[in-house]
């Protein structure tokens, strides 16, 4: 019995030394620059009962997979060196109570955390955007350590994850932005985008709704929002946002122009015709608020004649007071649509609404030059 307690003891023994021998063997390698065997040995020291729980086997297990990491050709053997290293001082931080090496702990995470930048920054121009975040998540890990938020460097995060199409990823790291006030609203603004191209405009909107709570005022919010509004086509929703967005900005012609586009969808003529009157005020040439101008006019005088149309033939008094609307409404629509032909004499739309006007109005020169422009003469 004695023989077998002393064989243990002896085997006990061995295996301590074994472990601190490996420790030792670990640190002389790296001091060599044989950083993959020095790896090895620690990884090993870890693993040993009395070797782990020793603050410099994982302060040096910290300083040889930095050094990895520090070497590309290496890095790409262990691509999880930094993290490993990040981890390994984190470990000797608990482990050193007294902290007397509290410093040279700090130092390395310091350097894990500038080699994460420099990778994700690396890995972000090479377009290897999963891999990019991964990298600047590390270093919000490392500001962690430190009881502060790296709040660039979730953005960062967030949006590598985004540009890889990791979108739940992206949706949280931008959400953790907004927590913070950073880079707000605009983080709502990418949620939503993102919702939206996935095809969940419900989600969009809710987004969109929550960050208005805060920001209600917010014209990117207001127009983002509107933006789902036109595409759904629910043109009343989109008149209520651009209202608010055009008293926001009112010498916005884009405002206004999109608020005379929607009021003309819903039929309110009197509200489209004001608000593209006030987009070609604030600039004169703005193409498509001229045209829409004219062709809403124009296109009020078809509806016209085509209620002169079916006036029966014995009200002819009736039948020449329609046409004579009509004719006016071609009259209004005139000056906007040549003035869009100024801006734009390629436009199609445009050199037909007036062919159509100059044949009505007896113009016959500019029937003719229409005419031609539309067969390519």
């Amino acid at each position: 019995m004695k023989k077998i307690t002393s064989i243990l003891a002896c085997l006990v023994i061995s295996i301590t030394v074994f472990g601190q021998k490996d420790v030792v063997t670990a640190y002389n390698l790296n001091k060599e620059g044989k950083y993959m065997a020095a790896a090895e040995a620690i990884d090993r020291a870890t693993t040993n009962e009395k070797a782990s729980v020793k603050e410099k086997t994982w302060r040096y297990r910290g300083d040889i997979y930095l050094n990895i990491a520090r070497d590309s050709s290496l890095f790409v053997q262990k691509p999880t060196a930094i993290g490993t290293a990040i981890e390994s001082y984190k470990k000797a931080m608990e482990l050193d109570s007294r902290g007397s090496y509290h410093a040279e702990d700090q130092a390395g995470l310091q350097n894990a955390q500038i080699l994460a930048n420099n990778y994700g920054a690396g890995y972000y121009q090479a377009q290897e955007f999963k891999k990019a975040a991964n990298m600047f998540d590390l270093s919000t890990v490392v500001a962690g350590a430190f009881d502060r938020i790296d709040t660039l460097g979730i953005f960062n995060t967030a949006l590598c994850f985004e540009k890889a199409g990791m979108m739940d990823q992206a949706i949280e790291k931008y959400l953790r932005c907004g927590e913070l006030n950073y880079q707000v609203p605009n983080v709502y603004l990418f949620i939503a985008n993102m919702q939206g191209q996935a095809g969940d405009d419900n989600a969009a909107l809710e987004t969109l709704r929550e960050a208005r709570k805060t920001y209600p005022r917010e014209q990117s919010l207001i127009i983002e929002e509107l933006n789902i509004y036109i595409k759904r086509g629910e043109f009343d929703l989109a008149k209520q946002n651009l209202e608010l967005a055009a008293e926001q900005d009112p010498t916005n012609e884009l405002l206004w122009f999109s608020l005379g586009t929607v009021s003309d969808n819903l039929n309110k003529l009197e509200d489209a015709e004001a608000a593209y009157l006030k987009a070609i005020e604030i600039n004169p040439e703005y193409f498509d608020a001229n045209y829409n101008l004219g062709a809403m006019y124009f296109n009020q005088g078809v509806q016209k004649i085509k209620l002169a149309n079916e006036i029966p033939p014995k009200e002819n008094a009736k039948y020449n007071a329609m046409v004579d609307k009509a004719n006016a409404d071609f009259e209004k629509a005139l000056p906007y649509l040549e003035r869009a032909f100024e801006l734009d004499g390629q436009d199609q739309s445009t050199i037909k609404s007036l062919r159509d006007i100059y044949a009505r109005t007896g113009n016959d020169e500019g029937l003719l030059k229409m005419s031609k422009l539309l067969e390519g003469k």
